[in-house]
């Protein structure tokens, strides 16, 4: 999910300088920090070995570009299980970003005519940025969020699918979009306070509405998910919840922040999420 909603002005400099640079499509953890941004981060490989696997990913895959400081998500899958992905995972990112960026159509040009999936690891900074313009009117404010959500990830489902289909043929992909499991937002880190109770106190939220807002949202989010399955015929989704000690709240032992995971909680996450996973791609890798 969120580190902050600005990319920092290091990545645009270092972008700048390594506009070519080339990468593999699967990160190797003794890469530059260009090659982590350009390949990693922002699915901008020079060289493509094909791959079956897309991923389209904010913090809950990529929390420190590429470096494995925090092992999320996708560590575990390509370290733990040996998946191949080709990705743009960024700490961060938004859904709409991924759209207006065309990050959709990159990952699959840079997986080739061999990917059949697309793992989605997004909506969460999409629905928590700003905490006070949910204060006036909660319930107003997370239907609109909750409304350009589905038209934004309906769009990268439908353009992503026809673009692999006019350039690769085949059938369409199939996307696979996870839930996030319960914060913690007792759990105050300085590297990181999104969702924080402090913040969330500071930004007018009431201390009685800060399960609401945190697990409350997050529960509703992830049942929005399993709705919009019915909707897109080419959707999947992973519900994660439950696996780190809530509701209401993850266990503080098994969260970095209040939002994102230990490498412990992550690796716990990934091995429910696998077993998901192969309900729709089997044994794939």
């Amino acid at each position: 999910m969120k580190l902050s909603r600005k990319v920092p002005s290091l990545i645009i400099l270092v972008l700048t300088i390594f506009l070519f640079s080339n990468c593999d499509t699967s990160k190797k953890r003794d890469d530059n920090f260009a090659d982590n941004l350009l390949c990693y981060s922002l699915g901008s490989c020079g060289n493509s070995n094909g791959t079956r696997f897309g991923m389209l990913g904010d913090s809950w895959t990529d929390l420190l570009f590429g470096a494995p400081a925090i092992q999320t998500l996708r560590y575990h899958l390509e370290d733990s299980y040996q998946y191949k992905i080709t990705g743009a995972t960024l700490g961060g990112q938004e859904m709409t970003r991924v759209l207006s960026g065309g990050l959709h159509l990159q990952v699959i040009d840079q997986a080739g005519a061999d990917i059949k999936y697309m793992l989605v690891s997004l909506g969460g900074n999409d629905l928590q940025f700003n905490p006070a313009s949910f204060v006036a009117d909660p319930v107003a404010e997370r239907a609109r969020r909750f409304a350009l959500i589905e038209s934004t990830l309906k769009t990268i489902v439908y353009s992503g699918n026809i673009h692999k289909q006019n350039r690769f043929g085949g059938e369409p992909l199939k996307w696979i979009i996870h839930g996030y499991d319960y914060p913690n937002p007792l759990n105050e880190n300085a590297l990181s306070s999104t969702s924080c109770r402090s913040t969330l106190l500071a930004a007018g939220v009431a201390d009685a509405q800060i399960q609401q807002f945190t697990s409350g949202n997050l529960d509703l989010y992830n049942n929005f998910l399993q709705n919009l399955t019915f909707q897109i015929p080419d959707l999947r989704y992973i519900n994660l919840r439950g696996n780190l000690g809530g509701p209401p709240y993850s266990a503080a032992g098994n969260m970095f922040d209040c939002i994102h995971p230990t490498s412990l909680g992550f690796k716990t996450l990934t091995d429910k999420y696998v077993l998901q996973l192969k309900v729709t791609a089997g044994d794939e890798k």
